[in-house]
């Protein structure tokens, strides 16, 4: 048995402050579970760290969801990358191991940021909207 927090306290802290009872599966993932992106991500991070005196200074944001920029883009019908097109989960285990030692456990890859290519949206978005306008008045002077 370890001392400190177990996943039972992480997963009674996410319920205290989300609402939410997160499933077995859900557990893989904690921040898609909770669709947290940007600003309340790092808000529930930075909640996280002062509920279980963990220091964060080793935890990479950009690694672990959208920041605020990037979470408020047009996403559609391409999504907005992540900054270094990779996402890695935060798990609850990885939240228990970190608040029973008091730092973030996790050590990143080095890598070059990604470029985002979500203008391609707006190009699609706005070039189909032409045809679909001329479409429906077609439809509508054949009534």
């Amino acid at each position: 048995m370890q001392n400190g927090p177990g996943e039972a306290d992480i997963l009674e802290f996410i319920a205290t402050r989300t609402g939410r009872r997160l499933s077995a599966l859900e557990r893989a993932d904690v921040l898609r579970a909770l669709d947290l992106e940007g600003e309340a991500a790092e808000a529930f991070m930075v909640a996280f760290g002062h509920a279980f005196g963990v220091d964060l200074k080793g935890y990479e944001a950009a690694y672990h969801h959208r920041d605020g920029a990037r979470a408020g883009r047009f996403g559609w019908p391409l999504p907005v990358p992540l900054l270094f097109g990779l996402r890695i989960p935060v798990a609850v285990s990885t939240l228990a191991e970190a608040a029973r030692s008091g730092r973030w456990p996790l050590r990143y890859p080095v890598l070059e940021p990604r470029p985002a290519r979500d203008w391609v949206n707006w190009v699609l978005v706005l070039g189909a909207l032409p045809v679909l306008v001329a479409g429906l008045l077609l439809i509508w002077r054949g009534f």
